[in-house]
């Protein structure tokens, strides 16, 4: 059982992001990754399960307790994958292992991908790799992109009444999610003003990408990943792996499929304790 550290902050070329850490130096180096408006606390219930690891969960530009990027840079995700390497160099770590939930896992695959010697293991969870699009799409996603950049920093975040408030927001939102799961996303996420309790989190972050990869961009990823991948799907999630995902998938040269009860956020829900052992194994059987 590892335990938690404390808080860490890092500077990636003046941009401060915020982490967790977990586990001791010396151990199996990990970086967590976690998902679209979630943060470092995603991995909360996930960590305490789990032995000999010793983790760097970030918490994304623009999520948590980070920092929100400038108004002329972007969320693209593969603005993620320097950042993600540049903490690890800061750690002092020369290979490390990927845990990525959603979002995460996506941005773990095409670091996994662009830095195939640095990656010694790679968890997804609920996701691996974006759907690809059609390249005559690009001119119409750039403008919807710059549309929403524009809509989107112009818009205020909700605000609720009560911290519980904020809570039910989230349990019951787009992706639900069990409450006392919501509740450990609120008490990193969640903050107050005059206004009442709002989600921390950079409106922009709902736009649209500026640019998209097509199935050519993405098979140049996957077919680049050496290090033994686990991919952790959950029965009830709105991502239920389809045949699309498969023929992703199959691009990855050693990789394995579980199937596991719960929803999208099953790592942090009630089944945490069984995704944590599924994870310990795959890591010790492909030390």
């Amino acid at each position: 059982m590892i335990e938690f550290i404390g808080e860490k902050t890092f500077n990636v070329r003046g941009l401060e992001l915020a982490a967790k850490e977990w586990g001791r130096p010396g151990s199996k180096p990990v970086m967590a990754l976690h998902g679209w408006l979630d943060n470092a606390a995603s991995f909360d219930l996930l960590l305490p399960h789990m032995s000999d690891i010793h983790v760097i969960a970030v918490d994304s530009a623009g999520h948590g307790r980070s920092a929100f990027r400038s108004r002329d840079a972007e969320y693209e995700l593969w603005q993620e994958i320097g950042e993600v390497v540049e903490i690890a160099d800061q750690m002092g770590w020369k290979d490390f292992a990927l845990f990525g939930h959603s979002r995460g896992a996506v941005i773990a695959g095409l670091i996994a991908g662009t830095f195939p010697q640095r990656i010694n293991n790679l968890v997804m969870i609920d996701a691996h790799m974006p759907m690809p699009v059609l390249a005559h799409n690009s001119a119409k996603q750039i403008a919807k992109a710059i549309r929403d950049d524009k809509r989107f920093a112009a818009t205020s975040p909700s605000y609720f009444n009560s911290f519980g408030d904020a809570v039910d927001a989230r349990a019951n939102g787009f992706l639900s999610l069990e409450r006392d799961a919501a509740e450990i996303l609120a008490l990193r996420g969640v903050r107050e003003c005059e206004k009442g309790f709002y989600w921390h989190n950079d409106q922009r972050l709902k736009s649209a990408a500026s640019v998209k990869f097509t199935r050519e961009h993405i098979n140049s990823f996957l077919t680049a990943i050496i290090a033994p991948a686990l991919l952790v799907y959950a029965q009830n999630s709105l991502f239920t792996q389809n045949s699309e995902h498969t023929q992703l998938s199959s691009m990855m040269s050693c990789h394995t499929i579980v199937t596991l009860p719960g929803t999208h956020h099953l790592h942090m829900e009630s089944q945490s304790s069984e995704v944590a052992s599924v994870i310990q194994k795959f890591l010790i059987s492909s030390a």
